[in-house]
């Protein structure tokens, strides 16, 4: 299956919901009091990218800034059915690319305590667990999550 990764709107934010919610995210995760609405804002603080398959919102993911030398990572979903094909992947580095594009030295994000099966994924993709780093859109009601980060390539220094 192929398909193409499109930066994300917010006039998208029904088609990334509806990714966001075919995840299967467990019922106890904040992700599930996540709006439409809330999604628009998301993007329209940051930004974000959508997997598209045709018409067919496959996998999604946003990001907004913390701060002048982080870019944050969030709302990473695939539908079930198109797992194991790269969407992920792509995903995160899209993420990865604007970050270094926008001179972000790291990337942070954070994953539920109820969503510990994805911590592989992240680390195969060079992400490490960070005890100290904050998340910062942490929802106050959910325990803390574990928070992951990967630092950007540094820009090679030119001579004159």
């Amino acid at each position: 299956m192929t398909f193409d990764l499109r930066p994300a709107a917010p006039h998208d934010a029904f088609a990334f919901h509806a990714v966001m919610m075919a995840a299967g995210m467990d019922p106890r995760s904040s992700w599930i009091r996540t709006t439409p609405e809330d999604i628009a804002r998301s993007l329209q603080l940051g930004g974000g990218f959508l997997a598209w398959a045709g018409e067919q919102a496959l996998g999604c993911v946003s990001f907004r800034a913390d701060g002048p030398h982080t870019l944050t990572l969030n709302k990473l979903a695939t539908l079930p059915q198109a797992r194991g094909r790269g969407i992920g992947r792509a995903l995160v580095q899209a993420v990865e690319q604007v970050a270094e594009g926008g001179g972000y030295s790291r990337v942070l994000l954070a994953v539920s305590q109820y969503n510990p099966e994805v911590l592989p994924f992240y680390r195969r993709l060079g992400y490490q667990e960070d005890e100290r780093a904050e998340y910062a859109f942490a929802h106050p009601g959910s325990p803390r999550p574990v928070v992951l980060v990967k630092f950007t390539p540094r820009p090679q220094e030119t001579s004159a």
